[in-house]
């Protein structure tokens, strides 16, 4: 009975927030993510020192490094994480280099059981261009040692990407 109210009620605020994204009255395509801060209105403006940090990851990845090879670089050059510290975390970086927000747009609600969601361009200052982003997601696909068959089971290559150069 307990776990019938829980889902029910789960269900009841996701359907709120779904009604609010659709109105345009939701703050979600407003949250802070690193390289930008909140106005006082609480629209996103670019944080120019953060802002280049992630150009740096970028550029990086599209230079051939991998996503270890960004983090050593970033702690090569004493570059605090997004929390301060020392050591950069690979989740963080693999994040950065897929969230669209750099191009100026917002993805809301997306999951990976929900196939709905929403896309709101323009929604505040890019960062970096979409052709760059657009050329990183390319580069991540090329990099992939998992390829989906055509059931969509994910099968795992042998063969590993190097970002170590001769």
């Amino acid at each position: 009975m307990a776990q019938a109210e829980n889902e029910s009620r789960s269900e009841n605020i996701k359907w709120g927030i779904k009604k609010k994204v659709e109105y345009g009255t939701s703050k979600l395509a407003d949250r802070k993510c690193y390289g930008y801060d909140s106005d006082e209105n609480g629209k996103l403006i670019v944080n120019e020192e953060q802002a280049t940090i992630v150009q740096k990851i970028f550029n990086l990845y599209l230079g051939g490094k991998s996503v270890t090879g960004i983090l050593k670089e970033l702690e090569n050059l004493g570059i605090k994480s997004p929390t301060g510290k020392d050591k950069w975390n690979k989740r963080t970086v693999e994040l950065t280099l897929t969230k669209r927000k750099y191009i100026g747009e917002a993805e809301l609600l997306k999951s990976d059981e929900n196939s709905t969601y929403y896309l709101i361009s323009d929604n505040n200052p890019a960062i970096i261009s979409k052709e760059v982003f657009e050329a990183v997601q390319k580069r991540k696909t090329q990099r992939s040692n998992v390829t989906v068959d055509e059931e969509g089971t994910k099968h795992r290559s042998a063969n590993k990407y190097s970002s170590k150069k001769k």
